[in-house]
């Protein structure tokens, strides 16, 4: 998991989330003691249980070279939870447990089901406040862009902002901006027509026209009046 973070991690640049990890134990032996079924718990436990993984003697060697790494960029591991999380948003376990007790097997699934409609929903926001939550057809065009990058450049990471601005170049003049402000205004209010999106528009634009004019020759109540 750490290895297929690792790669994930080098080869994005400007990802707007980490993605979350969630581990699901199948087949677990129904014998295990009760409070194993919580997830938290069961979390706590695992981590417990690899707590020797960075350990000079007893610790695996990518996991040390992982560690080293990010200390040397400064940034403090002693866990393995801690390199975990340069990774991975979120680290959960859900046990499921093997055949045999119904109940709890309807119980566990439910649990694994609200952990992923639950980390779903943090990614999400925190992409929607990165500006950067793609919908529908945006997803579908990172995905095909992906596979055209790394088919012909595979050791060059994936820049996620440079391929925003292919789908969404920055104005280049000042009726570019107001038609790009328009349009998020439009997103915002639907069912809402363009009288109503420029009336609200045009004591800004006329206060953006008029500021602009102080630094330019001319007469400057004509362009706030054409505007």
């Amino acid at each position: 998991m750490l290895e297929w973070g690792a790669v994930s991690l080098e080869k994005s640049v400007n990802q707007p989330s980490l993605p979350h990890a969630i581990i699901a134990v199948n087949a677990t032996d129904i014998s295990v003691p009760e409070k194993e079924w919580d997830a938290a718990e069961a979390t706590r436990n695992l981590l417990k249980s690899v707590r020797n993984a960075l350990s000079a003697t007893e610790g695996v060697p990518m996991f040390r070279k992982l560690a080293h790494q990010w200390r040397a960029m400064g940034r403090p591991i002693k866990h393995i939870e801690d390199l975990i999380y340069c990774y991975y948003a979120s680290f959960t376990v859900v046990r499921i447990p093997e055949k045999g007790r119904y109940g709890l097997l309807q119980k566990q699934v439910e649990a694994l089901h609200r952990t992923i409609v639950s980390r779903c929903d943090e990614s999400r926001e925190t992409k929607q406040q990165a500006n950067m939550l793609a919908h529908s057809d945006q997803l579908g065009n990172y995905i095909q862009l992906a596979f055209d990058h790394f088919s012909s450049k595979l050791d060059e990471p994936f820049n996620f902002i440079q391929v925003a601005l292919k789908k969404n170049p920055i104005p280049h003049d000042f009726s570019e901006h107001i038609l790009q402000l328009a349009l998020a205004i439009a997103e915002r209010n639907e069912g809402q027509e363009g009288v109503w999106i420029f009336t609200n528009l045009s004591k800004m634009v006329a206060s953006c026209v008029l500021l602009e004019s102080r630094d330019r020759p001319g007469r400057p109540c004509v362009a706030i009046q054409r505007c």
